[in-house]
This record gives structure tokens, sequence and C-alpha cells, in this order.
């Protein structure tokens, strides 16, 4: 039987508006002689704590960028922390205990938007108690299925689809990811029933996708990447406003006619609420600064990653915006831990 979303956790439009509110003061709150107090900031090593495991890709990335950091904090010492596990909740609750005074930044991601309305008890909630400072990259997803079969396109596929008995499976990395919630979604709003296979990783997950163990999964363009360079996937349309310039051939789902595929995975950075405006002021130009650079453009671009300048509120409005979105998916699903 479907779970239902307990009033704590129920993001309504009203909780959700006072959540929001809680998190602009957030961002607009100082502590006492916050300027003269920041102008001496940093004054004591600086962590960076991260969801991933010591020295997988991501861990190597972070601590490449802090290292191109260090002159615009004063080479003050600065160390990475990584607390893998629980989605990232584990992470995230190291800053949240943290001081605010800008000497703990976490490196979130996408899934913070997700985190609110998919646990029941979330020690946290991102919209009120984080303080974004930069983003740090950005890549589509995208619905892929297996070479093997014959449609070439979203509309041919999903005509297929409906002419089945049986109902599809689709893949992903786990239970209340974005590759999971964007599944159920294609099927809800295309018209069929899916069940769904969750693996531990993308790998083992793509490859009985391509040996049509089951039938789509809408993950990372990156993931996908090596399978659909070898032409073992086809991909169908791309979960993004604008077509990627590393997929220029496939086109977005709104270019399709479907709307409501726009969330994109992410990661940036976040201080705790409250931390001084002149802080995440210094932060975020001295992130801005390195990560418009030949060095880390080039980076994201193996990495099929992107990157675009956004404010502190930019990214205040997206992390919003996309936690109401999924919240409203979750619902309808009714999908939670």
């Amino acid at each position: 039987m479907a779970k239902t979303i307990p009033p704590a956790m129920d993001m309504s439009r009203r909780n959700f508006l006072k959540l929001t509110a809680a998190g602009a003061a957030g961002l607009a709150g100082a502590m006492p002689g916050s300027a003269a107090w920041a102008s001496e900031w940093p004054s004591k090593t600086i962590r960076f704590i991260s969801q991933s495991g010591a020295g997988d890709p991501v861990d190597l990335r972070l601590r490449d960028f802090v290292t191109d950091l260090a002159p615009a904090l004063k080479n003050v010492p600065c160390i990475v922390e990584n607390k893998p596990g629980a989605g990232g909740i584990i992470a995230a609750q190291s800053m949240i205990n943290s001081e605010a005074d800008g000497n703990t930044i976490f490196l979130g991601n996408a899934a913070m938007t997700i985190l609110p309305n998919y646990h029941k008890k979330l020690p946290f909630l991102p919209i009120r108690d984080f303080a974004p400072i930069a983003l740090s990259g950005q890549a589509p997803t995208a619905l892929a299925i297996s070479a093997k079969r014959p449609e070439k396109t979203l509309d041919e596929w999903l005509a297929s689809i409906k002419k089945r008995q049986s109902n599809p499976i689709y893949g992903s990395t786990g239970s209340g990811t974005p590759g999971h919630l964007y599944g159920y979604q294609v099927s809800e709003d295309f018209g069929f029933k899916a069940e769904h296979a969750a693996y531990r990783g993308n790998v083992p997950a793509l490859m009985d996708l391509v040996a049509e163990r089951f039938e789509y999964a809408v993950l990372d363009i990156f993931s996908l990447r090596p399978f659909y360079a070898k032409g073992e996937l086809r991909i169908l349309a791309v979960a993004a406003n604008e077509r990627s310039k590393f997929l220029p051939e496939v086109p977005t789902f709104a270019e399709l006619g479907h709307k409501g595929y726009d969330r994109m995975g992410w990661t940036a950075y976040f201080v705790k609420a409250g931390t001084s405006p002149a802080i995440i002021k210094h932060l975020a130009d001295a992130m801005n600064t390195a990560n418009n650079t030949p060095k880390w453009h080039d980076r994201r671009r193996q990495l099929w990653s992107e990157w675009q300048l956004l404010s502190p509120a930019d990214i205040q409005k997206r992390l919003q915006s996309e936690t109401e979105a999924w919240g409203t998916l979750m619902k309808r699903g009714n999908i939670q831990a």
C-alpha cells in the first residue's frame, strides 16, 4: 500500500511559503558587527564537507578546486572532510551543526530538493537552513532505452509501450533519486503503469538497460555517455530547458511538447543560514572567479557538465522551485522513504 506523506513533512503551499521566507531571512541575516568581523575573515581553518567518498572523482575535483581557492582565502588551511552515506544527509547535518561563521562549507547537490519531501523526519530543511554561495556545475538527465529496441523517437517508443500487455520496468540508482522520480513521472504523464527497479550504482543499471532487462531509465548524461558513444543506448529526450551542447542531436522533452522536465542535476556550495552576507559574497566572488577559468571549463567539459554564473539569490530560487516541484510529484505518487 502506498504510504501517505505525514503532516509534519507535507510541503503544502502555505508551509512552503513559510519556509521560503525563513530561508530568505537566513540569507539576509548577519552576525552582530558582521561587516567588521567579515573583514577579518578567514582567520582559521575552513572545512569543506563532501558527501562523496575519499578518493572518488568528486572528492578529487573538490580538493583541486579548494587548492585553487587558497589565495582568495588568505591561504588559511583548508581541509576536505568526507562524510558519505544517507543520500547526503550526514554531510549536510555536519554543516548544520557548525557555527554560522563561513568556516564550514558544504558541497551539496540537487538531491537536497528531494530530501524534504522524501524523508519523514529530516533533521534540517535546505530552503530554511542552507545559505547558497555558488554553483559548481550542472548537467541534465535524459531518457534512454536499449539500442536493441526498434523505436527511434520518443513518440514511437510511447506508442510501442501502450500496445503492450505487461507493465514496463524502469531502473534508477536508488529510491528517492531523480532517476526514480523522473521515471515515475514519465509513466504517469504518458499514461502507463511502470515498476521501479533500484540499483546500487549507474554501471550495473546501465548494463542491464543495454541488455533489455528493463525498459528505460532517466539518468544523468555523463553516466549515459560511454554506452551511448558505443551505440548501445538510444537517448530519446533530454530533461532541460535547452538542448545539451554535448547532445545537440537529442531534443528536449519541452521541444516534443511535454512540460515539467526542466529539473537538472547540479552541485553547489552552501554555508549555514545566518552566515554574514559579506562572507557569503567573499566566497561567491572567489568561487565564481575560479570556476570561470579555462581550467575549470575544460574540467567540466570532460564530464559533460556546464556552468553559469548564478548569484546566491538565484540558487535559493532554484532550491525553492525544485523543492516545490518534486514535492508535488511525490505527493501525486505517494512516494516517500
